[in-house]
């Protein structure tokens, strides 16, 4: 859900009787978006006003909250003014604070610097003080793409056969600092940073640190840690420095758009079918559909095929996106 103020608190009654009459229970609700304050240009972590009326009106709906927030994507005014430092750098010494590749709101933090990840904990602290409020889920928790998916490519007019070094992050003095401590390496000196497995693991782990600390936060108050992921282990891995397999959550939500990957509806029990056989059992998955490119028609059948393939649940995105035709679709499987 992307709640508006504007909206208020009957409309936001309705919405979640919505789903829970379709048989979905529980909510992702954006309450931190880093891409931008959210009402007005002052900086505003986390949006109290509305996840404290949300709260109630979840819980006489018999629906779950969840405080969703995006992370390491980040161009809210104060961040971007007052901790340039922040800021990923590729391997062509551009900043994307300054230089941001693909679109111009694409600033992102670099996942290795303490600060950073402190800034994130202390944002995870906030939510997890809210009685009632389940859990927390992260989102552009990663490295920017260094490929994008293959059906996005020609909305830029790119060939990315290869790690281009402007779509490469980070090359942070932090992270070239790190590294070089760990293997006595520059990666500003590696012949072929793209095959290095000591760099491409360095890259991996730092974002894995990154979401331990968010959810030892989280934990520490009785929260439980989600995440937003790219839709298989392997293609997460290879796009945006992501080995979520190995994170230590609760559960992931992969977004399995099968439109961004040039593939039908169809393959998205098979992407489902990778991540279950990577995880760990402790951790659930729960498929994420994109809802504007599936009809309705279509809908149960992917619903069915990810939960045959292992998956415990799925995530529609987004509420926004929601006819009543889907709705009506969804409750057929889950109502």
């Amino acid at each position: 859900m992307h709640p508006q103020r504007t909206e208020g608190a009957e409309t936001w009654r309705q919405q979640l009787g919505r789903m829970r009459a379709a048989g979905l229970d529980t909510a992702m609700v954006l309450v931190a978006d880093g891409r931008r304050a959210l009402y007005g240009s002052r900086y505003l972590p986390v949006d109290s006003e509305v996840l404290e009326q949300l709260l109630p009106l979840a819980a006489r709906e018999g629906m779950e909250l969840h405080a969703w927030i995006v992370a390491l994507r980040c161009n809210l005014p104060s961040i971007v003014a007052e901790h340039a430092d922040w800021y990923s750098v590729s391997r062509n010494g551009d900043s994307s604070r300054d230089q941001p590749p693909y679109i111009p709101s694409y600033q992102w933090l670099c996942p290795t610097r303490r600060d950073v990840r402190g800034f994130l904990c202390s944002i995870v602290d906030e939510l997890a003080q809210y009685d009632g409020l389940m859990g927390i889920h992260l989102d552009y928790i990663r490295h920017p793409d260094v490929i994008l998916p293959v059906g996005l490519r020609p909305k830029y007019g790119l060939v990315q056969d290869r790690e281009l070094p402007e779509y490469d992050f980070c090359y942070c003095p932090v992270c070239r600092q790190a590294f070089s401590q760990q293997t006595g390496r520059d990666p500003l000196e590696l012949d072929d940073p793209a095959s290095d497995e000591e760099w491409v693991r360095f890259r991996w782990r730092s974002v894995r640190e990154t979401v331990a600390a968010t959810a030892a936060t989280a934990r520490a108050r009785g929260k439980h840690i989600t995440a937003a992921v790219f839709a298989t282990p392997s293609l997460a891995r290879q796009y945006v420095r992501q080995e979520w397999d190995q994170w230590d959550l609760d559960a992931v939500l992969p977004m399995i758009y099968h439109y961004y990957y040039d593939q039908p509806p169809s393959w998205v029990p098979e992407a489902v079918r990778e991540g279950v056989a990577a995880l760990p059992d402790r951790v659930s998955l729960h498929a994420g559909l994109f809802i504007p490119r599936l009809e309705p028609d279509e809908l149960p059948r992917v619903i069915e095929g990810s939960l045959d393939s292992g998956a415990d649940g799925v995530a529609l995105f987004s509420y926004g996106a929601m006819t009543p035709a889907h709705f009506q679709a969804a409750g057929e499987v889950l109502g």
